[in-house]
């Protein structure tokens, strides 16, 4: 699934015609911890592309909620 469903860039390929969603992780500038040097500190965010008309799972669960 890494690099065709879990990316670690920020780009979706258009190649594909297969209806599937995608988990994009980017990670922000790692910067030390100044009370434990040990630790590096970081935001990582995701965004997740769903299909819109496979969002809908059941009649109370949502498909992107459901991946994060």
């Amino acid at each position: 699934m890494l690099n065709k469903q879990i990316m670690i860039t920020p780009k979706i390929w258009d190649e594909s015609t297969e209806k599937t969603s995608y988990i994009v992780a980017l990670f922000n500038s790692f910067t030390t911890n100044m009370i434990n040097k040990d630790y590096k500190l970081d935001t990582i965010s995701f965004d997740i592309a769903c299909p819109y008309d496979e969002w809908v799972l059941n009649g109370s669960s949502l498909r992107p909620y459901l991946i994060m």
